[in-house]
Protein backbone atom coordinates (compact mmCIF):
# COMPACT_ATOMS: atom_id res chain seq x y z
CA UNK A 1 0.00 0.00 0.00
CA UNK A 2 1.77 3.31 -1.19
CA UNK A 3 1.41 6.08 1.29
CA UNK A 4 -1.08 9.21 -0.37
CA UNK A 5 0.77 12.55 -1.31
CA UNK A 6 -0.35 15.29 0.81
CA UNK A 7 -2.77 17.80 -0.64
CA UNK A 8 -2.65 21.40 -1.54
CA UNK A 9 -1.81 23.06 1.54
CA UNK A 10 -4.87 26.02 2.29
CA UNK A 11 -1.85 28.38 2.62
CA UNK A 12 -0.51 27.57 -1.06
CA UNK A 13 -3.02 30.00 -2.62
CA UNK A 14 -1.91 32.68 -0.71
CA UNK A 15 1.85 31.83 -1.28
CA UNK A 16 0.96 31.60 -4.93
CA UNK A 17 -0.41 35.10 -4.63
CA UNK A 18 2.23 36.70 -2.49
CA UNK A 19 5.06 35.26 -5.16
CA UNK A 20 3.11 37.89 -7.95
CA UNK A 21 4.47 40.78 -6.18
CA UNK A 22 1.47 42.07 -4.11
CA UNK A 23 2.76 41.16 -0.51
CA UNK A 24 3.56 45.00 -0.07
CA UNK A 25 0.01 45.68 -0.54
CA UNK A 26 -2.47 44.86 -3.65
CA UNK A 27 -3.81 47.27 -5.48
CA UNK A 28 -7.08 48.53 -5.50
CA UNK A 29 -7.71 48.66 -9.29
CA UNK A 30 -6.16 45.20 -9.33
CA UNK A 31 -8.91 44.02 -6.87
CA UNK A 32 -11.26 45.46 -9.24
CA UNK A 33 -10.65 43.27 -11.94
CA UNK A 34 -9.71 40.58 -10.10
CA UNK A 35 -11.14 37.30 -11.91
CA UNK A 36 -12.07 35.38 -8.63
CA UNK A 37 -13.74 36.04 -5.02
CA UNK A 38 -10.13 33.71 -3.82
CA UNK A 39 -8.16 36.34 -5.27
CA UNK A 40 -10.35 39.50 -3.82
CA UNK A 41 -9.78 37.79 -0.78
CA UNK A 42 -5.84 37.24 -0.90
CA UNK A 43 -5.56 41.57 -1.71
CA UNK A 44 -7.65 42.34 1.16
CA UNK A 45 -5.58 40.22 3.63
CA UNK A 46 -2.16 41.62 2.14
CA UNK A 47 -3.80 44.98 2.58
CA UNK A 48 -5.10 47.75 -0.01
CA UNK A 49 -1.52 50.07 -0.90
CA UNK A 50 -2.93 53.76 0.52
CA UNK A 51 -2.12 55.58 -2.19
CA UNK A 52 -4.15 53.46 -4.79
CA UNK A 53 -7.24 54.69 -2.71
CA UNK A 54 -6.92 57.92 -4.14
CA UNK A 55 -7.86 56.92 -7.81
CA UNK A 56 -10.51 55.18 -6.69
CA UNK A 57 -11.98 57.85 -4.20
CA UNK A 58 -11.76 60.52 -6.93
CA UNK A 59 -14.86 58.07 -8.50
CA UNK A 60 -16.75 59.74 -5.15
CA UNK A 61 -15.22 63.38 -5.32
CA UNK A 62 -13.05 62.45 -2.62
CA UNK A 63 -9.51 62.37 -1.87
CA UNK A 64 -7.74 58.73 -0.41
CA UNK A 65 -7.63 60.49 2.97
CA UNK A 66 -11.27 61.53 2.91
CA UNK A 67 -12.74 58.23 1.77
CA UNK A 68 -10.49 56.17 4.06
CA UNK A 69 -11.92 58.13 7.30
CA UNK A 70 -15.36 58.21 5.96
CA UNK A 71 -15.11 54.10 5.77
CA UNK A 72 -13.58 54.35 9.93
CA UNK A 73 -9.43 54.48 8.73
CA UNK A 74 -8.16 57.16 11.47
CA UNK A 75 -6.35 60.25 9.92
CA UNK A 76 -3.40 59.29 11.54
CA UNK A 77 -3.06 55.88 10.80
CA UNK A 78 -3.98 56.72 6.93
CA UNK A 79 -0.83 59.12 6.62
CA UNK A 80 1.44 56.86 8.34
CA UNK A 81 0.56 53.81 5.95
CA UNK A 82 1.63 56.29 3.09
CA UNK A 83 4.49 58.20 4.73
CA UNK A 84 5.80 54.51 5.54
CA UNK A 85 4.63 52.71 1.88
CA UNK A 86 2.75 50.30 3.88
CA UNK A 87 -0.50 48.59 3.15
CA UNK A 88 -3.66 49.32 5.45
CA UNK A 89 -4.73 47.16 7.75
CA UNK A 90 -6.86 43.87 6.97
CA UNK A 91 -10.02 45.53 8.16
CA UNK A 92 -9.59 48.82 6.97
CA UNK A 93 -9.22 46.79 3.31
CA UNK A 94 -11.79 45.18 3.99
CA UNK A 95 -14.09 48.31 5.08
CA UNK A 96 -12.61 49.57 1.42
CA UNK A 97 -13.65 46.23 -0.20
CA UNK A 98 -17.42 46.52 1.07
CA UNK A 99 -17.46 49.76 -0.46
CA UNK A 100 -16.63 48.52 -4.07
CA UNK A 101 -19.32 45.36 -3.71
CA UNK A 102 -22.06 47.80 -2.61
CA UNK A 103 -21.00 50.58 -5.76
CA UNK A 104 -20.53 47.00 -8.36
CA UNK A 105 -24.66 46.45 -6.66
CA UNK A 106 -25.81 49.68 -7.36
CA UNK A 107 -24.24 49.67 -10.50
CA UNK A 108 -26.42 47.04 -11.80
CA UNK A 109 -29.27 48.25 -10.28
CA UNK A 110 -29.48 51.72 -11.64
CA UNK A 111 -27.30 50.66 -14.53
CA UNK A 112 -25.06 53.38 -14.62
CA UNK A 113 -22.04 54.56 -12.68
CA UNK A 114 -22.99 58.21 -12.08
CA UNK A 115 -26.43 57.43 -11.25
CA UNK A 116 -25.10 54.78 -8.62
CA UNK A 117 -22.59 57.29 -6.93
CA UNK A 118 -25.11 59.78 -6.75
CA UNK A 119 -27.66 57.34 -5.05
CA UNK A 120 -24.38 55.92 -2.41
CA UNK A 121 -24.03 59.86 -1.70
CA UNK A 122 -27.70 61.32 -0.86
CA UNK A 123 -30.12 60.31 2.21
CA UNK A 124 -32.30 57.48 1.67
CA UNK A 125 -35.79 56.97 2.86
CA UNK A 126 -35.25 53.49 2.77
CA UNK A 127 -32.11 53.15 5.03
CA UNK A 128 -33.93 56.15 7.97
CA UNK A 129 -32.31 59.12 5.81
CA UNK A 130 -28.86 57.15 6.21
CA UNK A 131 -26.43 57.91 3.21
CA UNK A 132 -25.28 54.89 1.86
CA UNK A 133 -21.28 55.70 1.73
CA UNK A 134 -21.40 56.11 5.47
CA UNK A 135 -23.02 52.96 6.17
CA UNK A 136 -20.26 50.77 4.58
CA UNK A 137 -18.02 51.26 7.16
CA UNK A 138 -19.92 48.37 9.16
CA UNK A 139 -20.86 44.86 8.14
CA UNK A 140 -24.69 45.63 9.39
CA UNK A 141 -24.70 48.83 7.69
CA UNK A 142 -23.42 47.41 4.89
CA UNK A 143 -25.80 44.41 4.84
CA UNK A 144 -28.76 47.58 5.58
CA UNK A 145 -27.17 48.68 1.92
CA UNK A 146 -27.20 45.64 -0.45
CA UNK A 147 -31.12 45.15 1.09
CA UNK A 148 -32.27 48.13 0.25
CA UNK A 149 -30.41 48.07 -3.17
CA UNK A 150 -32.13 44.45 -3.39
CA UNK A 151 -35.64 46.28 -2.63
CA UNK A 152 -35.55 48.62 -5.30
CA UNK A 153 -34.49 45.54 -7.92
CA UNK A 154 -37.71 43.78 -6.40
CA UNK A 155 -39.70 46.96 -6.92
CA UNK A 156 -40.42 47.44 -3.05
CA UNK A 157 -38.90 50.52 -2.15
CA UNK A 158 -38.27 53.42 -3.62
Amino acid sequence: MSTPKPGPSTREPALAYATRGVAGGASIEHYLHAASALERDHMVRAGFEPGSLDAFADRFGRSGRSLAQLLGVAPATYDRRVREGKPLSQDDSDRIARLIDVERAATRVFGDDAAAREWLGAPIPALGGAIPIELVATTPGHQAVLNALRRIMAGTAA
